[in-house]
Protein backbone atom coordinates (compact mmCIF):
# COMPACT_ATOMS: atom_id res chain seq x y z
CA UNK A 1 0.00 0.00 0.00
CA UNK A 2 1.48 3.18 -1.09
CA UNK A 3 1.61 6.36 1.04
CA UNK A 4 0.53 9.82 -0.23
CA UNK A 5 2.67 12.60 -0.79
CA UNK A 6 2.65 15.03 1.78
CA UNK A 7 2.34 18.83 -0.43
CA UNK A 8 5.53 20.60 0.94
CA UNK A 9 4.44 24.61 2.50
CA UNK A 10 4.43 27.44 0.65
CA UNK A 11 7.96 29.02 0.48
CA UNK A 12 9.36 32.08 1.82
CA UNK A 13 9.56 34.11 -0.92
CA UNK A 14 6.17 32.96 -1.48
CA UNK A 15 5.02 34.90 1.91
CA UNK A 16 7.13 37.78 1.37
CA UNK A 17 5.66 38.47 -2.30
CA UNK A 18 1.74 38.04 -0.44
CA UNK A 19 2.97 40.39 2.47
CA UNK A 20 4.20 43.16 -0.46
CA UNK A 21 0.74 42.47 -1.89
CA UNK A 22 -1.31 42.93 1.20
CA UNK A 23 1.04 45.91 2.34
CA UNK A 24 0.75 47.45 -0.86
CA UNK A 25 -3.29 47.59 -0.86
CA UNK A 26 -3.37 48.52 2.70
CA UNK A 27 -1.15 51.45 1.57
CA UNK A 28 -3.60 52.20 -1.19
CA UNK A 29 -6.63 52.13 0.96
CA UNK A 30 -4.76 54.58 3.36
CA UNK A 31 -4.46 57.62 0.75
CA UNK A 32 -6.59 60.23 1.05
CA UNK A 33 -9.04 59.94 -1.97
CA UNK A 34 -9.55 63.15 -4.24
CA UNK A 35 -11.78 65.71 -3.70
CA UNK A 36 -14.07 68.00 -1.03
CA UNK A 37 -12.79 67.61 2.56
CA UNK A 38 -15.36 67.93 5.04
CA UNK A 39 -14.05 68.21 8.78
CA UNK A 40 -15.95 69.60 11.84
CA UNK A 41 -14.48 72.05 13.44
CA UNK A 42 -13.60 72.19 17.39
CA UNK A 43 -14.39 75.41 18.71
CA UNK A 44 -11.85 78.05 20.17
CA UNK A 45 -14.21 79.50 22.61
CA UNK A 46 -17.70 78.15 24.26
CA UNK A 47 -19.71 79.06 26.85
CA UNK A 48 -19.42 77.00 30.79
CA UNK A 49 -21.73 73.37 29.54
CA UNK A 50 -24.23 74.76 32.28
CA UNK A 51 -24.77 78.06 30.65
CA UNK A 52 -28.30 78.63 29.43
CA UNK A 53 -28.28 79.14 25.75
CA UNK A 54 -29.20 82.61 24.10
CA UNK A 55 -32.77 82.91 22.66
CA UNK A 56 -33.00 83.81 18.80
CA UNK A 57 -33.48 87.59 18.67
CA UNK A 58 -36.58 88.95 16.22
CA UNK A 59 -33.89 90.53 14.14
CA UNK A 60 -30.32 88.30 13.42
CA UNK A 61 -27.59 90.43 11.82
CA UNK A 62 -25.23 88.55 10.23
CA UNK A 63 -21.53 90.64 8.89
CA UNK A 64 -18.77 89.32 6.64
CA UNK A 65 -14.97 91.28 7.34
CA UNK A 66 -11.95 90.20 5.88
CA UNK A 67 -9.43 92.07 8.37
CA UNK A 68 -6.16 92.08 5.85
CA UNK A 69 -3.69 89.47 7.22
CA UNK A 70 -4.99 89.63 10.62
CA UNK A 71 -1.58 88.12 12.39
CA UNK A 72 -0.19 88.01 15.52
CA UNK A 73 2.63 89.77 15.02
CA UNK A 74 4.89 86.63 15.79
CA UNK A 75 7.36 85.84 13.06
CA UNK A 76 5.73 88.13 10.90
CA UNK A 77 8.91 90.25 10.18
CA UNK A 78 9.95 93.64 11.61
CA UNK A 79 7.00 94.98 9.82
CA UNK A 80 4.26 93.32 11.39
CA UNK A 81 5.25 92.69 15.80
CA UNK A 82 2.81 92.20 18.49
CA UNK A 83 2.79 96.30 19.34
CA UNK A 84 1.12 96.44 15.44
CA UNK A 85 -0.89 93.47 15.76
CA UNK A 86 -2.94 95.33 18.68
CA UNK A 87 -3.29 98.40 16.91
CA UNK A 88 -4.96 96.40 14.32
CA UNK A 89 -7.03 94.78 16.67
CA UNK A 90 -8.03 97.60 18.28
CA UNK A 91 -9.41 99.49 15.04
CA UNK A 92 -11.08 95.73 14.10
CA UNK A 93 -12.68 95.75 16.85
CA UNK A 94 -14.17 99.21 17.28
CA UNK A 95 -15.83 98.96 14.00
CA UNK A 96 -17.52 95.63 15.24
CA UNK A 97 -18.88 97.11 17.60
CA UNK A 98 -20.81 99.43 15.37
CA UNK A 99 -22.03 97.23 13.59
CA UNK A 100 -22.54 94.30 16.41
CA UNK A 101 -23.58 91.41 15.04
CA UNK A 102 -24.67 88.51 15.91
CA UNK A 103 -23.05 86.11 13.78
CA UNK A 104 -19.74 87.52 12.20
CA UNK A 105 -17.86 85.82 9.70
CA UNK A 106 -13.71 86.89 9.32
CA UNK A 107 -11.41 86.42 6.78
CA UNK A 108 -7.58 86.44 6.63
CA UNK A 109 -7.11 85.29 10.14
CA UNK A 110 -4.05 83.18 11.45
CA UNK A 111 -4.74 81.77 14.58
CA UNK A 112 -7.27 81.12 17.91
CA UNK A 113 -4.77 83.72 19.68
CA UNK A 114 -5.90 86.32 17.40
CA UNK A 115 -9.57 86.09 17.76
CA UNK A 116 -9.57 85.91 21.78
CA UNK A 117 -7.74 88.80 21.69
CA UNK A 118 -9.91 90.54 19.49
CA UNK A 119 -13.17 88.77 21.30
CA UNK A 120 -11.69 90.30 24.49
CA UNK A 121 -12.07 94.09 23.25
CA UNK A 122 -15.40 94.19 22.19
CA UNK A 123 -18.22 95.50 24.48
CA UNK A 124 -20.45 92.72 24.23
CA UNK A 125 -18.04 90.01 23.51
CA UNK A 126 -18.61 86.55 21.81
CA UNK A 127 -19.28 83.27 23.81
CA UNK A 128 -18.74 80.88 20.46
CA UNK A 129 -15.65 81.22 18.11
CA UNK A 130 -14.37 79.18 15.29
CA UNK A 131 -11.51 79.34 13.50
CA UNK A 132 -11.13 76.96 10.05
CA UNK A 133 -7.71 74.86 9.59
CA UNK A 134 -7.17 75.46 5.94
CA UNK A 135 -4.69 73.67 3.52
CA UNK A 136 -2.96 75.00 0.51
CA UNK A 137 -2.66 72.59 -2.74
CA UNK A 138 0.58 71.85 -2.08
CA UNK A 139 -0.72 69.92 1.75
CA UNK A 140 0.72 72.90 3.70
CA UNK A 141 -1.43 74.74 6.28
CA UNK A 142 -2.79 77.76 5.63
CA UNK A 143 -1.83 80.91 7.40
CA UNK A 144 -4.70 82.78 6.52
CA UNK A 145 -7.58 81.27 7.53
CA UNK A 146 -11.87 82.20 8.27
CA UNK A 147 -13.88 82.17 11.51
CA UNK A 148 -17.06 82.90 12.70
CA UNK A 149 -18.06 84.52 16.07
CA UNK A 150 -21.55 84.13 17.38
CA UNK A 151 -23.65 85.00 19.83
CA UNK A 152 -25.86 82.53 18.81
CA UNK A 153 -25.79 78.35 19.40
CA UNK A 154 -24.67 77.01 16.44
CA UNK A 155 -25.66 73.25 16.20
CA UNK A 156 -22.58 72.39 13.32
CA UNK A 157 -19.77 74.13 12.65
CA UNK A 158 -17.41 72.37 9.36
CA UNK A 159 -15.11 73.29 6.85
CA UNK A 160 -15.30 72.32 3.23
CA UNK A 161 -11.39 72.38 2.21
CA UNK A 162 -11.26 72.15 -1.73
CA UNK A 163 -6.81 71.43 -1.71
CA UNK A 164 -7.87 67.84 -2.32
CA UNK A 165 -9.84 68.44 -5.62
CA UNK A 166 -8.03 66.36 -8.44
CA UNK A 167 -7.79 69.06 -11.41
CA UNK A 168 -5.20 72.39 -12.07
CA UNK A 169 -8.55 74.58 -10.95
CA UNK A 170 -8.88 73.56 -7.34
CA UNK A 171 -10.00 76.44 -5.43
CA UNK A 172 -6.58 78.05 -3.15
CA UNK A 173 -9.07 78.38 -0.47
CA UNK A 174 -12.35 76.56 1.32
CA UNK A 175 -14.95 77.86 3.20
CA UNK A 176 -16.64 78.11 6.78
CA UNK A 177 -20.32 77.20 7.31
CA UNK A 178 -22.40 77.15 10.36
CA UNK A 179 -26.01 75.91 11.31
CA UNK A 180 -28.24 77.89 13.62
CA UNK A 181 -31.73 76.10 14.92
CA UNK A 182 -34.18 79.79 13.95
CA UNK A 183 -37.19 78.36 15.56
CA UNK A 184 -39.13 74.99 15.55
CA UNK A 185 -39.36 74.69 11.48
CA UNK A 186 -36.64 76.82 10.45
CA UNK A 187 -32.94 76.24 10.37
CA UNK A 188 -30.72 79.09 8.76
CA UNK A 189 -27.35 77.43 6.93
CA UNK A 190 -24.50 80.08 6.76
CA UNK A 191 -21.28 80.10 4.97
CA UNK A 192 -18.84 82.26 5.46
CA UNK A 193 -16.20 82.51 2.02
CA UNK A 194 -13.03 83.96 0.52
CA UNK A 195 -12.88 83.35 -3.15
CA UNK A 196 -9.61 83.42 -5.32
CA UNK A 197 -7.92 87.06 -5.75
CA UNK A 198 -7.25 88.76 -9.29
CA UNK A 199 -3.95 88.32 -8.91
CA UNK A 200 -2.41 85.68 -11.68
CA UNK A 201 -4.19 84.71 -14.69
CA UNK A 202 -7.56 85.67 -14.78
CA UNK A 203 -8.90 82.05 -16.25
CA UNK A 204 -7.04 80.02 -13.17
CA UNK A 205 -9.10 82.62 -10.75
CA UNK A 206 -11.98 82.47 -12.58
CA UNK A 207 -11.85 78.60 -12.27
CA UNK A 208 -10.95 78.59 -8.95
CA UNK A 209 -13.85 81.06 -7.98
CA UNK A 210 -16.39 79.32 -9.50
CA UNK A 211 -15.48 75.89 -8.88
CA UNK A 212 -15.61 76.32 -5.05
CA UNK A 213 -19.20 78.29 -5.05
CA UNK A 214 -20.16 74.81 -7.08
CA UNK A 215 -19.18 72.78 -4.32
CA UNK A 216 -20.26 74.96 -2.00
CA UNK A 217 -23.82 75.06 -3.44
CA UNK A 218 -24.12 71.86 -3.58
CA UNK A 219 -23.24 71.31 -0.64
CA UNK A 220 -26.18 73.67 0.78
CA UNK A 221 -28.14 71.33 -1.19
CA UNK A 222 -27.54 68.72 0.36
CA UNK A 223 -27.79 69.91 3.94
CA UNK A 224 -31.28 71.59 3.15
CA UNK A 225 -32.59 67.62 2.01
CA UNK A 226 -30.67 66.39 5.36
CA UNK A 227 -33.01 69.42 7.11
CA UNK A 228 -36.76 67.97 6.23
CA UNK A 229 -39.05 68.57 6.97
CA UNK A 230 -37.45 71.41 8.76
CA UNK A 231 -36.67 74.47 6.38
CA UNK A 232 -33.52 75.57 5.41
CA UNK A 233 -32.63 79.35 4.56
CA UNK A 234 -28.87 80.01 3.44
CA UNK A 235 -27.44 82.93 3.41
CA UNK A 236 -23.61 82.96 1.55
CA UNK A 237 -21.08 85.77 2.35
CA UNK A 238 -17.74 86.94 2.09
CA UNK A 239 -14.94 88.15 0.18
CA UNK A 240 -15.92 86.80 -3.32
CA UNK A 241 -13.33 89.36 -5.55
CA UNK A 242 -16.17 89.52 -7.98
CA UNK A 243 -18.12 92.44 -8.90
CA UNK A 244 -20.52 91.78 -11.40
CA UNK A 245 -21.49 95.26 -11.87
CA UNK A 246 -18.49 96.51 -12.97
CA UNK A 247 -16.98 96.11 -16.21
CA UNK A 248 -13.49 94.57 -15.23
CA UNK A 249 -15.87 91.77 -14.49
CA UNK A 250 -18.99 91.98 -16.66
CA UNK A 251 -17.92 88.40 -18.19
CA UNK A 252 -16.52 86.75 -15.54
CA UNK A 253 -18.76 83.70 -14.43
CA UNK A 254 -17.52 83.05 -11.23
CA UNK A 255 -20.69 83.67 -9.41
CA UNK A 256 -22.96 81.26 -12.11
CA UNK A 257 -23.34 78.73 -9.68
CA UNK A 258 -25.86 80.71 -7.53
CA UNK A 259 -27.26 82.07 -10.25
CA UNK A 260 -30.82 80.90 -10.32
CA UNK A 261 -31.07 79.48 -6.64
CA UNK A 262 -29.70 82.73 -4.72
CA UNK A 263 -30.63 86.58 -4.20
CA UNK A 264 -27.71 88.58 -4.99
CA UNK A 265 -28.66 91.51 -3.17
CA UNK A 266 -25.99 94.04 -3.79
CA UNK A 267 -27.36 93.40 -7.32
CA UNK A 268 -28.89 97.03 -8.77
CA UNK A 269 -27.75 99.35 -5.36
CA UNK A 270 -25.71 102.30 -6.66
CA UNK A 271 -22.02 102.17 -6.44
CA UNK A 272 -21.60 104.61 -3.45
CA UNK A 273 -24.24 102.64 -1.48
CA UNK A 274 -22.27 98.99 -2.46
CA UNK A 275 -18.57 99.87 -2.22
CA UNK A 276 -16.57 97.15 0.26
CA UNK A 277 -13.15 97.83 -1.08
CA UNK A 278 -13.00 101.25 -1.95
CA UNK A 279 -9.82 102.81 -4.68
CA UNK A 280 -6.44 103.21 -2.43
CA UNK A 281 -4.66 106.06 -4.01
CA UNK A 282 -0.94 105.87 -4.63
CA UNK A 283 -0.07 108.97 -2.49
CA UNK A 284 3.29 110.33 -2.53
CA UNK A 285 4.87 106.86 -1.29
CA UNK A 286 2.41 103.96 -3.23
CA UNK A 287 2.56 102.01 -6.04
CA UNK A 288 0.43 103.61 -9.08
CA UNK A 289 0.06 99.96 -10.35
CA UNK A 290 -2.07 99.18 -7.64
CA UNK A 291 -4.70 101.65 -8.09
CA UNK A 292 -7.97 99.65 -8.06
CA UNK A 293 -11.49 101.64 -8.88
CA UNK A 294 -13.74 101.09 -5.95
CA UNK A 295 -16.12 97.40 -5.88
CA UNK A 296 -18.60 96.00 -3.83
CA UNK A 297 -16.16 92.48 -3.43
CA UNK A 298 -17.62 91.51 0.01
CA UNK A 299 -21.27 90.35 -1.51
CA UNK A 300 -24.72 88.23 0.29
CA UNK A 301 -26.73 85.78 -1.09
CA UNK A 302 -29.73 84.70 0.08
CA UNK A 303 -31.64 81.88 -0.87
CA UNK A 304 -34.51 82.84 -2.52
CA UNK A 305 -36.95 81.20 0.24
CA UNK A 306 -35.51 84.49 2.45
CA UNK A 307 -37.14 87.28 -0.14
CA UNK A 308 -40.52 85.74 0.15
CA UNK A 309 -43.68 85.27 2.05
CA UNK A 310 -41.81 82.50 4.87
CA UNK A 311 -41.34 82.99 7.78
CA UNK A 312 -38.23 84.76 7.89
CA UNK A 313 -37.05 87.89 5.74
CA UNK A 314 -33.71 89.09 4.91
CA UNK A 315 -33.20 93.02 4.57
CA UNK A 316 -30.94 94.50 1.96
CA UNK A 317 -27.10 94.83 3.35
CA UNK A 318 -25.46 97.56 4.95
CA UNK A 319 -21.80 98.68 4.49
CA UNK A 320 -20.00 100.36 7.14
CA UNK A 321 -17.28 102.52 4.87
CA UNK A 322 -14.84 102.92 7.35
CA UNK A 323 -11.36 101.82 8.48
CA UNK A 324 -8.85 102.26 4.79
CA UNK A 325 -6.47 104.53 4.56
CA UNK A 326 -7.57 105.43 0.98
CA UNK A 327 -4.49 108.26 0.88
CA UNK A 328 -1.53 105.71 0.29
CA UNK A 329 -1.94 101.83 -1.08
CA UNK A 330 1.02 100.12 0.73
CA UNK A 331 -0.06 101.58 4.25
CA UNK A 332 -0.23 98.22 6.15
CA UNK A 333 -3.22 97.38 8.61
CA UNK A 334 -2.29 98.65 12.14
CA UNK A 335 -0.72 102.16 10.73
CA UNK A 336 -2.01 105.16 10.72
CA UNK A 337 -5.08 104.16 11.20
CA UNK A 338 -5.82 101.94 8.37
CA UNK A 339 -7.83 98.71 9.43
CA UNK A 340 -8.16 97.14 6.29
CA UNK A 341 -8.46 97.40 3.05
CA UNK A 342 -12.23 95.95 3.07
CA UNK A 343 -15.15 97.42 4.67
CA UNK A 344 -17.60 95.36 7.20
CA UNK A 345 -20.74 94.28 5.51
CA UNK A 346 -23.34 93.38 7.02
CA UNK A 347 -27.59 92.05 6.59
CA UNK A 348 -30.32 91.60 8.93
CA UNK A 349 -32.58 88.67 9.03
CA UNK A 350 -35.93 89.47 10.74
CA UNK A 351 -39.27 87.60 11.70
CA UNK A 352 -41.78 87.80 9.12
CA UNK A 353 -45.11 89.16 11.06
CA UNK A 354 -47.34 88.27 8.39
CA UNK A 355 -46.16 84.72 8.56
CA UNK A 356 -48.40 81.65 9.18
CA UNK A 357 -47.08 78.27 10.07
CA UNK A 358 -48.54 75.98 7.42
CA UNK A 359 -50.71 73.21 9.60
CA UNK A 360 -49.78 69.70 10.19
CA UNK A 361 -49.63 67.07 7.75
CA UNK A 362 -51.99 64.87 9.72
CA UNK A 363 -54.34 67.78 10.26
CA UNK A 364 -57.55 65.89 8.40
CA UNK A 365 -59.29 69.68 7.74
CA UNK A 366 -56.69 71.64 6.37
CA UNK A 367 -54.34 69.07 4.41
CA UNK A 368 -55.49 69.69 0.97
CA UNK A 369 -54.25 73.05 1.18
CA UNK A 370 -50.64 71.90 2.37
CA UNK A 371 -50.19 68.99 -0.32
CA UNK A 372 -47.34 68.96 -1.82
CA UNK A 373 -48.40 68.90 -5.05
CA UNK A 374 -50.47 72.85 -4.61
CA UNK A 375 -49.49 75.66 -6.06
CA UNK A 376 -49.43 77.61 -2.48
CA UNK A 377 -46.96 74.86 -1.14
CA UNK A 378 -44.66 75.35 -3.88
CA UNK A 379 -44.59 79.07 -3.83
CA UNK A 380 -43.99 78.75 0.16
CA UNK A 381 -41.21 76.91 -0.93
CA UNK A 382 -39.55 78.82 -3.54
Amino acid sequence: MSKSKTLLPPTRPLYAALLIILAFLLWLLALPRPGVRETRLKAVLVPEADAPRPAVPETIRVATYNLEHFTDGHHDGPDRTPAIFAVHAQGAAAIIAEANPDILFLQEIENGRTLIYLNSLLPNPYPYIYISQLRRSSGLKDKLNMALLSRLHPQRVRQLSFHALPYPGRPSRGVISAEFALDDLTTLLSYGMHLKSNFGEAPNNRAQRTIALHHTAADAVNVALRNQPRQTVTLMLGDTNVDPETEQFADDPSLTPLAGAYLDLWLGRPLEERTTIPTREAGETGDPLLVFPPAAFDRVFASRNLGGADAWLVQPPQVIQKGTDTTNNLTPPGVNGHVTDHFLVYVDLIRNPDYTPPPPENSEVAAPLYHPLSEKHRANKL
